[in-house]
């Protein structure tokens, strides 16, 4: 990432290149060299994803809404430590998504080159102390092709490095100081059929086959196997927070599937409210309980199913989402 006073060139999804342009309503704080105290404004500019591993795999009816997640999961450190004056040592953890996808004919996949996508976001400083926040709000706002198609929210918090990694120890020996609490599938998970959770390659499925009870709550656990890089654990052992959105994307529209039918290849995640409740560590059994709501119409008379999903690791909480799937006419 290159740093420049109006627009950041952001190649970290690596298969498209995004412009950061920072759009101030003051230059007064950086005439200063002071950081931010208030609300400051971002665009993200470019294209779709084309020919990302895990994005681009699929039936092609819908781009893939996680793509704004991600750019937003990569800027929003940046943000922090480049406008907010946030010390670069302290590192951004996201413990809140919120996406809603207000017009499904803009996220359709056309004959026709990649188009471009357009993404407004507002940080605001959260819990400022001494001058510097402990983290920032994000308001999210997508355009494809300049059509308004997409809103959401992010809440983003910054850790001393100590506190971080006394988090991530801690959680670790709570893990091992339980072993009444141990929670693990009976024998080796069998994956999915990519196609029942819109995806075709194998090496992108992670979720097992399920269980389901009586009362229609699904049951799955989730791979942490690493075939794909993009899915890969962070350098300090932990799930990536990529792969429990896709766990949680694919353990949504599997369970719109079996319950109500729902077609995987015109399925797409349409609203998300994810909340991560705990750190969740790579290696260990990570087990996602969903409940399907009762299959409803979206304002355009499509199918939607809302979904309720917790992620849990030795019985403690991970992950808490709700979601709604709509498959497209």
């Amino acid at each position: 990432m290159t740093v420049d006073t109006t627009s950041t060139a952001v190649q970290g999804l690596k298969y498209a290149t995004r412009h950061l342009i920072h759009c101030p309503t003051s230059w007064e704080h950086y005439l200063l060299d002071a950081p931010s105290s208030g609300e400051e404004n971002f665009v993200l500019a470019g294209s779709v994803p084309t020919g990302h591993p895990l994005f681009n795999d699929g039936p092609g009816h819908f781009h893939d809404a996680q793509s704004v997640t991600e750019e937003v999961r990569e800027v929003g450190e940046f943000v922090g430590h480049r406008y907010f004056g946030v010390p670069r040592e302290r590192p951004g953890l996201f413990y809140r998504f919120a996406l809603a996808l207000t017009d499904l004919r803009a996220w359709r996949v056309a004959d026709a080159d990649p188009p471009r996508m357009t993404t407004h976001l507002t940080a605001r400083p959260d819990h400022v102390i001494s001058g510097v926040p402990r983290g920032l709000t994000f308001g999210v706002e997508v355009r494809i092709d300049d059509v308004p198609c997409c809103t959401g929210s992010a809440g983003l918090v910054f850790l001393m490095p100590a506190l971080h990694r006394n988090h991530i120890e801690h959680s670790r020996r709570a893990l091992r100081a339980a072993p009444e609490l141990d929670d693990a599938p009976d024998g080796a998970g069998w994956p999915v059929d990519p196609a029942e959770i819109g995806r075709r390659a194998p090496g992108n499925v992670v979720v097992c086959e399920p269980s389901v009870s009586a009362q229609g709550r699904l049951t799955t656990w989730i791979l942490t196997r690493g075939d794909n890089p993009a899915l890969a654990p962070s350098a300090d052992g932990q799930v990536s927070g990529l792969l429990l959105l896709e766990a949680l994307r694919q353990t949504s529209i599997l369970t719109a599937g079996r319950a109500c039918g729902v077609d995987a290849d015109r399925a797409v995640v349409a609203d998300w409210d994810v909340h991560f409740r705990g750190y969740a560590q790579a290696g260990l059994p990570l087990r996602c309980v969903a409940v399907p709501g009762p299959l409803e119409r979206d304002a355009e008379g499509r199918p939607s199913v809302p979904v309720t999903l917790t992620v849990t690791q030795h019985r403690r909480a991970v992950a808490e989402a709700r979601t709604s799937v709509v498959q497209d006419l």
